[in-house]
């Protein structure tokens, strides 16, 4: 039996900061960009969305199992956005 999943989305917000963080992938899904929605709760109990998008192949989010400890870096983009740049399990 599948493993209903109760997420407030509304929770949720995009960082505003470069770094590098660990936290929990709580819900992922496909967004309407070609893009994978990351929702994580950061071992400091912020909450935030990580989009990940094909050209990068997903940053591996596609692979990685809800539920699992994860470390996520964003870096400024040259239009100074802040971007998801790396993911890796831990």
């Amino acid at each position: 039996m599948a493993k209903d999943y109760k997420v407030n989305f509304n929770d949720y917000s995009f960082t505003t900061e470069e770094g590098t963080f660990s936290g929990k992938l709580d819900f992922k899904m496909f967004g309407k960009k070609q893009n994978i929605l990351a929702y994580i709760t950061l071992d400091n109990g912020e909450k935030i969305i990580a989009a990940a998008y094909k050209d990068n192949d997903y940053h591996g989010l596609r692979d990685i199992e809800i539920d699992s400890n994860i470390e996520v870096t964003f870096t400024k983009s040259q239009s100074g956005m802040i971007r998801l740049s790396d993911v890796n399990l831990i």
